[in-house]
């Protein structure tokens, strides 16, 4: 049994599970999703996580899945490192430096995180690689003045959902919201930077093999430069959280973590 709640921080929405007799003194986990996203990408890892013994918190970003929304002016400029802003107020309520499990953009929002503050550790799932790493560039088109998506549902498909059914991509394509064209630009252009000396803690990348946003060898490329523990997932598309098989990814997850801090 675990313990569900949902709260609300400095305009934040986060969705927290933690286990049913309370913690044992390890970090808290932070889970940050992807642009178009919100904490429901972590619907699955949330019980699974608190029922394995960690307090876990999935935040919203502004504008995203009922955190605050920001002014038009204000949101078509928001860079996905000033996603760093919701990590730091969330990690600010917890008993002390979190793991922090990104997602896609969100994993490179961990990342400068991770950077500019302590972490006990860093996961970074199908993430979105910083300027330093070679990465695949999409040319998506982009209005600078105007937000961005939910892409055609076809393309969506091709681009987040390739694990899932029909049937639970309509669901899902159906909680996306826009995004900043500011951040899509940073996602799929690599001009983001990361110092990663001042990145603590140790991390672990994780690359799935039918993923065309953050393809498998920037994944690798991502591992190494951080000199990172790296898992390739064959068979799996981009959103690996959610796929018939998440269970196998949230279990390699849980397990590094085992062996990594506790």
């Amino acid at each position: 049994m675990t313990n569900y709640r949902e709260y609300m921080i400095d305009g934040i929405r986060v969705e927290s599970t933690t286990p049913a007799g309370g913690g044992d003194g390890r970090p808290p986990i932070i889970f940050v999703h992807g642009g178009c996203h919100g904490s429901w990408s972590w619907e699955k890892f949330l019980p699974y996580f608190a029922a394995a013994g960690w307090e876990c918190h999935a935040l919203n970003w502004y504008g995203h899945n009922g955190s605050e929304a920001k002014p038009k002016e204000q949101f078509v400029k928001r860079s996905i490192a000033n996603v760093v802003e919701e990590i730091s107020v969330v990690a600010g309520g917890l008993s002390g430096p979190p793991v922090v499990v990104g997602h896609s953009m969100g994993g490179l929002a961990s990342q400068k995180y991770a950077e500019q503050n302590p972490v006990a550790a860093l996961v970074l799932t199908a993430s979105v690689v910083p300027a330093e790493v070679a990465g695949m560039k999409l040319e998506f088109p982009l209005d600078m003045n105007e937000l961005w998506g939910p892409p055609p549902f076809e393309d969506t498909l091709e681009m987040f959902f390739q694990g899932l059914t029909r049937t639970e991509a309509e669901h899902y394509y159906s909680l996306l919201c826009q995004e900043s064209p500011q951040a899509v630009f940073e996602a799929t252009r690599c001009t983001v930077s990361v110092d990663r000396i001042r990145v603590s803690g140790p991390v672990l990348v994780l690359a799935a093999e039918l993923d065309i946003m953050t393809p498998p060898n920037t994944g690798r490329a991502l591992a190494d430069f951080y000199g990172a523990d790296y898992r390739y997932i064959r068979g799996r598309g981009h959103n690996l959280l959610l796929e018939a098989r998440w269970q196998e990814t949230a279990g390699l997850i849980a397990d590094w973590l085992k062996r990594s801090i506790l």
